[in-house]
């Protein structure tokens, strides 16, 4: 009896311990997107550019989340101290249509590509600044960011 009662102890052991791994690795699984929040990253964005000059760049949105995102990209020029706001020069907004794609959940793959040209934007020297906003329409996570950048 004792070496019966021995294995059957060590069996359930194992059998808990074993199931307790599982049940906490698919808690990562199911956790890990609350845990780790998205960031943007720019790629390719001087710190200055010249007057009627031109800007390319690239934005990425990196960490877990799902494939249906609502995303918002502006250029603002920051005003004279007497009017105390900034102008929005340039933006860009894309929303996802939740009902009409198959959402998948996992690590974010995005990437948005933007081209700027000419005296639109690039038109008045000064501080400027670009200003990202992102929010997975399925978590409801929400990620903003933003770079300065000078024009002479």
């Amino acid at each position: 009896m004792n070496k019966l009662s021995l294995v059957i102890v060590a069996a359930s052991s194992f059998g808990v311990i074993f199931t307790a791994i599982i049940a906490l690795a698919q808690a990562q699984v199911l956790f890990l997107p609350y845990f780790t929040p998205a960031k943007i990253q720019f790629h390719g964005l001087n710190d200055q550019y010249p007057v009627n000059g031109s800007m390319n760049y690239e934005i990425s949105l990196v960490g877990y989340g799902s494939n249906c995102i609502s995303f918002t990209s502006q250029i603002l020029r920051k005003e004279s101290s007497s009017t105390g706001g900034d102008e929005r020069v340039a933006y860009f907004s894309k929303t996802d249509d939740c009902r009409k794609i198959t959402i998948s959940q996992g690590a974010y793959n995005y990437r948005q590509n933007f081209s700027y040209g000419g005296h639109v934007v690039l038109g008045h020297p000064g501080d400027y600044k670009l200003k990202v906003d992102v929010i997975d329409e399925i978590t409801k996570q929400n990620s903003t960011d933003f770079r300065v950048f000078t024009v002479k």
